[in-house]
């Protein structure tokens, strides 16, 4: 149904609609549970490629704005902010935000979901992020975040999935042009 809606009305009106009403839940498991399924919808539906571009490029006012309401309210989920950050390319923050996950209790639900972000890092929505891995000197806080989620699993298949990612990126040594 949102998604049928973001074709026919505006896109970002609509997750900015909603995040402003998750902000004023009270019940936290329930806005917990639809800033996830938001997030996915944002992260996964061809219907918001271009609400996911203006994301990327916070250079204009009305995509910082957005921004910002959207993080208030994915702040309700840990990990879904942290997948925000990556697709607006804030990695410091993200890297920043993976460290106090060490203060939270660790379920086997948070375990799942960082195991589903692992699964959307390898799609295609985040390849810019997959080929900005190969630029290791401008982008040390993306490695780390990486390897911030990487310790949080356990040893599954998504461990392995990332690990084998990380272990792609190049030795920025190696990388030097000059």
């Amino acid at each position: 149904i949102r998604r049928q809606l973001c074709l026919l009305l505006n896109a970002e009106n609509i997750f900015h609609s909603m995040a402003d009403i998750l902000l004023r839940e009270e019940d936290l498991k329930f806005a917990s549970t639809m800033v996830h399924t938001l997030n996915t919808i944002l992260l996964t539906s061809s219907e918001l490629f271009q609400l996911r571009n203006q994301l990327k490029d916070l250079k204009t006012l009305e995509s910082r704005n957005l921004f910002c309401c959207l993080y208030r309210s994915w702040c309700h989920n840990p990990v879904t902010t942290v997948s925000l950050c990556f697709l607006t390319q804030n990695y410091k923050h993200a890297y920043d935000l993976i460290q106090k996950f060490g203060d939270l209790e660790v379920t086997v639900d948070f375990l799942t979901e960082v195991d589903k972000l692992v699964q959307l890092i390898e799609c295609p929505i985040f390849t810019y992020l997959r080929l900005q891995l190969l630029d290791v000197k401008n982008n040390p806080y993306l490695i780390k975040a990486l390897y911030g989620l990487l310790m949080l699993l356990p040893q599954s298949s998504a461990f392995q999935l990332l690990s084998h990612r990380l272990q792609c990126v190049p030795n920025p040594e190696l990388m030097q042009t000059a």
